[in-house]
């Protein structure tokens, strides 16, 4: 493991940008930091306001003695875990950026899956379930699939970002409630409902990486039982706020049992499994 002290006096200016690309991911290296290289390179264009091509034609230039600090900065801290997404504010989902911190999920790429099941229809009214960020509602509305959303959560400072979120992104036709939906059912009656519930096991939340578990909500990752329990809850309400034929779209986790989660939708006219890019069954949609 290679002291931070150690890494700041390896330092020499001038440096290269491929060379500092080189020692820091030596250096998060020695932190068993994943996919070590990428991210440097990522904050780099982040701090040059500059996109991967143009990236490469400067890899030579050296490396701007004023963002010395920043890079010094940024590796500290995604040496101590901090996810790359809260040292730079923000998080990319369906090519919008999204403002997140500790007080919620970061948006991953195989939630954008659930925005694709549904972007060929439209919509009138939406329930977000765990809204979080706001990204699925959001971008519902940007992406012009529905007319309305409610979002929901149980936070209220996952409700906060959410809002900021609306104001940058000036989306209109999108409001905001405070509520737990295992205790509480919604007043109102829609045709598509969109969720990523928690589905982590409790068991999986004890493995988990600390830059995921140390750092985001743990009542947005796990429900602390054997993951089902948002479903189990989904199938009876979804039977009085889901109009007939309406259509409830659902995260699931890879490791679920397919037949576990017909036998908890049997009751409904179809359900269908859609898979990733990586061939893992990852959503659901379900038709009342």
């Amino acid at each position: 493991m290679i002291s931070a002290d150690a890494f700041t006096n390896s330092l020499k200016k001038p440096i290269s940008i491929r060379n500092l690309v080189k020692k820091g991911s030596l250096f998060l290296d020695s932190y068993d930091i994943s996919n070590s290289k990428n991210e440097i390179e990522w904050y780099i264009q982040y701090l040059y306001q500059c996109d991967k091509s143009k990236f490469y034609q400067i890899i030579d230039n050296d490396f701007e003695e004023s963002f010395l600090d920043n890079i010094q900065n940024f590796l500290i801290k995604r040496s101590k875990k901090t996810p790359f997404q809260h040292i730079i504010g923000k998080a990319s989902f369906y090519g919008r950026d999204y403002i997140v911190n500790p007080d919620v999920l970061i948006p991953r790429p195989e939630s954008e899956l659930l925005i694709d099941i549904i972007k060929n229809k439209k919509y009138k009214k939406m329930l977000d379930i765990g809204t979080g960020t706001g990204c699925l509602g959001i971008t519902s509305l940007l992406e012009n699939i529905v007319d309305s959303v409610d979002a929901i959560d149980i936070s209220r400072k996952a409700l906060d970002v959410a809002k900021k979120n609306q104001q940058i992104l000036n989306v209109d036709n999108i409001n905001f409630y405070n509520l737990d939906i295992l205790n509480n059912l919604p007043s109102t009656q829609y045709d598509i409902i969109i969720s990523n519930p928690p589905y982590i096991s409790q068991a999986e939340y004890c493995e988990l990486d600390g830059t995921v578990k140390n750092n985001e909500p743990q009542n947005a990752l796990t429900d602390l039982d054997n993951g089902y329990t948002f479903y189990i809850r989904y199938a009876s309400i979804f039977q009085k706020i889901l109009e007939y034929r309406g259509v409830a779209v659902i995260e699931i986790s890879h490791l679920f049992c397919k037949d576990n989660l017909k036998d908890i939708f049997k009751e409904f006219f179809s359900i269908t499994f859609h898979k990733d890019l990586n061939d893992d069954y990852r959503a659901i949609s379900i038709i009342k």
